[in-house]
This record gives C-alpha cells, structure tokens and sequence, in this order.
C-alpha cells in the first residue's frame, strides 16, 4: 500500500530533486499538498517526503512522524470526507508556534478561510486545560468554544490525548452548536425588554438556560 501511496504523480513531482523545491512556487507547493491529501492514506506520503527531507524544504518545523500516521488515520474516524483536506493541513501544523504557522500560511499562500481555522487550531490548545474538567456545564463548554473555526476545533478533538478535552469538543460539534432559544430578539421587544445591552444579556440567559 505504501509503494502504491508514493507512485502518484503528486508524490514523484517532491521526490525528483528536494533541492528544487526551493524554487517551487507557494501555490504550486500548496496544490501539490492538496493533492496528497486526496489520496486514500496521505500519512505515508507525508512520512516519506519526511523521510527525504522533502518536508522540511517546505517549512523547517513539519514532521511526518508516528503522531502524523496516527492522527490522520483518526481523522478518517470522525470527520467527514470533504473535511478531511483541510483537517489535515491543520493537523500538519499541529502543534506548532504562531511565528512558524504564520512562515507555513505565507509560504503556501493558504486561503483566508483555512489560515483562519489553522490559527484558530493553535490558539485554541491554549485553552484545552479549561475542558478537562468533568464538571464543566453545557453552557461553559458552548461560551469556551463557541468563537473558534468548527474545523479548529474537530482538528483538537483529533489531537487531544484527554478523553475528557475529547468529548467536550465533540459535545459541542455534534450537539451544543446548533442549541437555539426558543425566543428572539423580536419577540423580547414585543415582551417590552429594548434593544441594547439589556436584550443582550437576557438573550444570553435564555440560552445558557436553555443549554443546561
């Protein structure tokens, strides 16, 4: 399977001469890796280029190590497949500092939309030791992550080795993100509560209520 894996064009385009990929283009660099990350089991295309040292021309801190075959695989477990792409860049950068993610998102040219979930993967481990706490309430786990890119967020779950960071992650991916109040703003104003501040808070009451 590995020898099948490292035989797609994608895989043969980084091997053919590591020093050139210094001239590579960002984009071209970025589509090669999108590439992979199609493949069936891209985790042993990315421990070879590891292995050549192919990985490192892209950015000195990546690694193809047993942490990339393990977490890709689960991955596959809890995320749907059109995730998976995306997922994965934020897992090849996991856990890295905000200068070297910031070198990684410039020199790939990354999109908007994915730097937004990888930055938000990196600053949401900061926050992992607030979630292993069994006796957290709906309502903290919904206001701890509710600001963080849904994809930052399953690339943790991914990630944690805490069962208890794990499940309060997919707690709120599968349940507490979609938990509504039944009132509006609308409806408060025709209760005779103003708009402002006051309907602010009232509204987030209701919800964190409505959570527990």
């Amino acid at each position: 399977r590995l020898g099948f894996e490292l035989e797609t064009q994608t895989a043969l385009l980084l091997k053919q001469d590591i020093p050139m990929l210094d001239t590579i283009s960002g984009d071209r660099m970025r589509h090669e890796l999108e590439l992979i990350f199609r493949e069936k089991h891209p985790e042993f295309v990315i421990k070879r280029l590891a292995e050549l040292g192919a990985l490192q021309r892209i950015s000195s801190s990546l690694s193809g190590d047993g942490w990339i075959v393990e977490k890709f695989a689960k991955a596959r477990q809890l995320s749907k497949p059109n995730q998976l792409p995306s997922l994965y860049f934020c897992l090849l950068t996991y856990p890295r500092s905000q200068r070297e993610i910031e070198q990684f998102l410039r020199r790939l040219n990354i999109s908007a939309k994915l730097s937004r979930a990888m930055c938000d993967t990196l600053r949401l481990t900061t926050k992992l030791s607030l979630l292993d706490k069994p006796s957290l309430k709906p309502s903290e786990i919904y206001y701890l992550l509710h600001e963080y890119d849904p994809l930052a967020i399953q690339a943790n779950a991914v990630a944690s080795e805490s069962s208890m960071v794990h499940y309060h992650l997919q707690l709120f991916l599968t349940k507490l993100r979609y938990i509504r109040t039944s009132l509006n703003g609308e409806e408060l104003k025709r209760l005779g509560i103003s708009a402002g501040p006051e309907m602010g808070k009232v509204l987030q009451i209701l919800h964190k209520a409505r959570l527990d």
